[in-house]
Parts: structure tokens; C-alpha cells; sequence
């Protein structure tokens, strides 16, 4: 037997997260930033709705502040979104509490992170379409549909996890027999 010279490499896997989203600066900016559409704080390479009180108080007097637009604005004036989710066999009468349902789910990611956001809500017939800012928003609606009202959830992942359509579709009910 001869010894062949083949090295292992590992360039046929897939990578995972190779891009970056484009709406994120590559470096991080110097000073506060002040977002003028949403009123997020940018402090210490990170967006908060909550700045600490030294913050909030240059935030308060607007001393020293830079004025822009948090990544999540950009998305949505650009209609822009990283993942859809399709609400699928929900009628007309329950509309409001499923609305009220994201929203509330929406205002949860939000504290923690500020530029996850539900950007539009369309119905299209019986299928409404939901578009976020983030991937993982849309996962996070999409997994408490199913654990407040039961149901099916599927996830569609692009190329390179970019973007990700879940579909949530209501549980068939079930005929007595």
C-alpha cells in the first residue's frame, strides 16, 4: 500500500452564518448614537431601550449624542425583512386576540433586544404574512402560536440562515363520530 499525500480539509462543509447583515455596522461607532425614528440608545457596542442613568442623562440634556438610525429602522423604511411568518387557518373572529398574542410576544424580545420587530402584518385571504426584523423573532412567534393555540409550525431556512419563513398552521379540528 502507498501512503497518498492527502491532506483533510474541511472547505466541503457548510458554513454556517458566513454573512453578516448588512444593516449592522462593521465597526462599531464611537459615542452614543440616539435613533430618531424609535428612540433606541447605542452605548458600549450595544442597542438598548433602557440606557444606564449616566446615559440617559446625556440622552435627557442631548449632550454629546450622535443622531441615526438604529439597524432595525434602516430594515424597516427599506422593507427589508429577515424572516416571515405565515399564520395559516384562523379566522376572522380571532384576529385580535392572535394580533394581541404577537404583539405582546413582541414587546418580550424587544426589552431584550431593541431591533427585533414586527415590521408589517398582511392578510392575503385566510393567510396572513408577518414580517420581522430578525430571523429569530419569527421562530419566537411562531413558537408561542403553537404553545398558546396548538397547531403545526414549520421552518424554511434560506441559504447561509439568512432568512427564515415559519408557518404556523391551526391543528384540524376533529369530527365526532
Amino acid at each position: 500500500m502507498s501512503q497518498t499525500s492527502k491532506r483533510y480539509t474541511t472547505t466541503y462543509k457548510k458554513k454556517v452564518d458566513v454573512e453578516r447583515d448588512m444593516y449592522l455596522p462593521r465597526r462599531s461607532p464611537k459615542g452614543i448614537l440616539w435613533c430618531t425614528d424609535c428612540g433606541a440608545v447605542y452605548h458600549r457596542r450595544r442597542w438598548t431601550l433602557t440606557p444606564p442613568e449616566e446615559v440617559r442623562a446625556r440622552v435627557e440634556s442631548m449632550a454629546g449624542l450622535s443622531f441615526s438610525l438604529c439597524p432595525a429602522c434602516h430594515k424597516i423604511r427599506d422593507h427589508y425583512p429577515s424572516g416571515e411568518l405565515r399564520v395559516v387557518g384562523v379566522g376572522a373572529e380571532e384576529k385580535e386576540e392572535v394580533l394581541r398574542l404577537l404583539e405582546n410576544r413582541e414587546g418580550k424580545a424587544r426589552e431584550k433586544n431593541p431591533l427585533e420587530r414586527i415590521m408589517a402584518v398582511q392578510s392575503e385571504g385566510p393567510i396572513w404574512k408577518i414580517d420581522t426584523t430578525t430571523e429569530k423573532l419569527a421562530q419566537h412567534l411562531g413558537r408561542s402560536l403553537k404553545k398558546a393555540r396548538g397547531g403545526r409550525v414549520t421552518y424554511k431556512w434560506s441559504h447561509n440562515n439568512k432568512f427564515v419563513r415559519v408557518i404556523w398552521e391551526r391543528a384540524a379540528l376533529k369530527k365526532a363520530a
